[in-house]
Order: C-alpha cells, then sequence, then structure tokens
C-alpha cells in the first residue's frame, strides 16, 4: 500500500510525516486525509495489539514498500520482499519518543457510524486529497464507498473489498 502518500511534507510537523503502528491498526495522516488499515492486512501477524511504532513515510517511499508484498520483522527492523522473496529493504521503527512530537490520537476524528441529520445541499473536497486517499489503497475512486456525516464532519472513504477506510476533510462551501 502506498502509506506514505498519506503522509505531512510538512517539516513543522515531524510527527506527522510517519506511519503510525499502533492498537493493530496502521494510521497514515496529514491533517486532511487519514487512512487507516488493519495490521494484518499489510503485515500479517507481526504486531500485536499492544505495540507502537512509528516508519517514517519518505523511508517507506524510498524503500519501495509500497510495491512489496511479504514482510519480515526483527525486534524493531522491517524487512520487505517482492513476492519472489528478494529483500527490497529494510527500515528501522521508531518508538513514540523519536518522532519529534505527538502523534494524533486518529481513533478520536474518525466519525461514529449515525444516521445524517441535516441536508447535504453542497459539499466539496479537495479531489487531488481525494485522489491520494485512494491510491493508498491502490485503487481509482469508483471502488470505494463514500458515506457523509454532515457538512462540517469528515467524509468516509470505504474500498468495497477491504476492512482499511480512509477519512477526507470537507472544504467549507459558501452559499
Amino acid at each position: 500500500m502506498k502509506l506514505h502518500l498519506a503522509v505531512s511534507k510538512d517539516n513543522l510537523r515531524p510527527a506527522l510525516k510517519h506511519i503510525q503502528i499502533k492498537g493493530g491498526f496502521i494510521y497514515a495522516t496529514n491533517c486532511h486525509i487519514l487512512a487507516r488499515i488493519p495490521v494484518n492486512e499489510a503485515f500479517s501477524e507481526l504486531f500485536t495489539k499492544e505495540e507502537e511504532f512509528y516508519i517514517l513515510g519518505d523511508d517507506w517511499k524510498k524503500q519501495g514498500f509500497s510495491k512489496c508484498t511479504d514482510f519480515k520483522r526483527n525486534g524493531n527492523l522491517l524487512e520487505a520482499y517482492d513476492n519472489k522473496w528478494n529483500l527490497q529493504g529494510i527500515i528501522k521503527m521508531k518508538d513514540k519518543n523519536e518522532i519529534g512530537g505527538n502523534f494524533p490520537d486518529c481513533e478520536t476524528v474518525i466519525p461514529q457510524e449515525t444516521t445524517l441529520t441535516e441536508s447535504l445541499d453542497k459539499i466539496s473536497f479537495n479531489p487531488s486529497l481525494l485522489n491520494d486517499l485512494c491510491e493508498v489503497f491502490g485503487q481509482s475512486t469508483n471502488h470505494f464507498i463514500y458515506t457523509f456525516f454532515g457538512k462540517t464532519k469528515a467524509i468516509k472513504v470505504a474500498h468495497k473489498d477491504m476492512e482499511g477506510f480512509g477519512i477526507l476533510m470537507p472544504i467549507a462551501m459558501n452559499d
């Protein structure tokens, strides 16, 4: 998966330049989009729910992890392999004290499944951000189900065939 597409490029927010592995999920965010994937979808049984690690998004991209199909773990080292078990790269995972700030509690911004109570006459979002979010999952935008929770609430972008999903923040529209 192309998780590096969802991380921040902002040097003023160094923690957001990382991919977080925590509580059985993988999170990547730049504060405009958020990708959440069950850790077992990407890494099989390599992590427990109690563990918390961080991977620099640039390392994920440079090592070609988005193209890898198999992973091995040796402590805080993560090795990536292609489908023929050729080693593609090794990344040293960090703990939360090594990322230069606090990674946000992503679960608090994920909308809860509730009934939409307001009319959605106009809603907008950045199509480039939507494209990045869908590309994280390796699919075009027509393979997703979009759930709207309100004019100022995050839009849930869920892939039809995966447990993972993304969050996209809307843009306020003037009447």
